[in-house]
């Protein structure tokens, strides 16, 4: 099998040959951060040897409400003063004016003082935005695709409802919304959900003949410890269900990016029908093992992840060997599991440490699995 034949199959829980590893958004097949860091040449060629690969792309950029972008509906005004620019946002609605305002602190990572969605006439306001379909960016997908072949597996991301809604509001505010008015989350979600169903048909109609992923990471932040449990089957589960649907409707497959606490969730995560759920974690950083989460996917799901990307920052040489070797027996001649990172290298030049680890990983996983 090749190794994007591999990984396909193990998220279908079809048999394979071997139990594939994939890295997780590196890979040495267009000029990317990574391929213009010399830092990283020696993992990149690891990579090319012996790794599946996990490439995720976009395939639609949707503007306000999920529709197709347009100028003529905001307008933004920037501010430079000595310590950044601050730059405030004007979007017109039917029904009114919304503002956001965003702060990029010179040297520093930029933060929004102030957000689109403050109050339920803010809400009313953004759901009077009329509604266009987005274009797919079909010639973006098809790059990466071919660039990749066999080597591995090429995600295409969509907008989940829910967290197109949350993303709207200060994150506390969301949160304060699902205890005191959840009602008007919902009925805010649905609204999104009938967008997001015609963006992910045009997609999927887009990708037919492609042997890609779509997947969403909206529901992570519809997890513990930042909700309660029991609002993931109000605000997730009855919409990604539907958009599942249409994605298996398509012949394609469907996954699910959730990092953190997936033990209280993972019932609803598989009534939605999704093929993959990814990065899972180990604890701590995750609340559940491989173990347990192998025998409640029941070869309902795929799962893919389990080597915690922290971990390749600091930890000494031969943690990797062990681990992988655990993992190898914990998966065994099963299918439904990829081993893989849990996050994108993000240090710029990453150090001794880092690719020491990282190879020894990928060495590791070459042999064992």
């Amino acid at each position: 099998m090749t190794r994007k034949q591999r990984m396909l199959a193990a998220i279908r829980r079809e048999s394979i040959d071997r139990v594939p590893h994939a890295t997780y958004n590196i890979h040495p097949y267009l000029p990317t951060i990574h391929s213009e860091d010399s830092s990283y040449d020696e993992i990149l060629i690891q990579i090319r040897m012996t790794s599946g690969v996990a490439v995720k792309t976009s395939g639609m950029m949707s503007g306000y409400a999920l529709s197709r972008p347009s100028d003529a509906l905001s307008e933004s005004n920037s501010v430079k003063d000595s310590s950044g620019v601050t730059t405030t946002t004007t979007v017109h609605t039917p029904k009114g004016q919304l503002t956001s305002e965003a702060r990029f602190p010179n040297n520093q990572p930029s933060y929004t003082m102030k957000h689109l969605v403050e109050s339920d006439e803010d809400i009313i306001k953004y759901m009077s935005i009329p509604y266009e379909t987005p274009t797919v960016d079909l010639d973006g997908i098809n790059r990466v695709y071919n660039a990749v072949g066999d080597a591995g597996v090429v995600f295409v991301g969509f907008e989940d409802p829910m967290y197109s809604v949350a993303s709207l509001m200060d994150f506390e505010d969301f949160c304060i919304k699902c205890i005191t008015d959840i009602d008007k989350l919902i009925e805010m979600v649905e609204w999104a959900c009938e967008r997001s169903l015609e963006n992910v048909r045009s997609l999927c109609k887009a990708c037919q003949g492609l042997n890609v992923v779509i997947h969403t990471s909206g529901p992570e932040v519809c997890t513990p410890p930042m909700v309660s449990p029991a609002i993931f089957p109000l605000l997730v589960t009855p919409f990604l269900t539907r958009i599942i649907d249409v994605v298996h409707q398509h012949n394609l497959l469907a996954a699910i990016h959730c990092h953190g606490h997936v033990r209280e969730v993972f019932p609803e995560m598989l009534k939605t029908g999704a093929d993959l759920l990814e990065p899972i974690e180990p604890p701590d950083q995750g609340n559940i093992t491989l173990e347990e989460l192998m025998e409640q996917a029941n070869g309902n799901i795929c799962l893919m992840g389990h080597i915690q990307d922290q971990e390749l920052y600091f930890d000494v040489p031969g943690h990797f060997d062990r681990w992988v070797s655990h993992v190898a027996d914990v998966v065994h001649g099963r299918t439904g599991y990829i081993m893989s990172p849990s996050c994108t290298p993000f240090e710029h030049p990453c150090t001794d440490v880092y690719r020491r680890n990282y190879l020894e990983w990928l060495r590791a996983a070459d042999r064992l699995l």
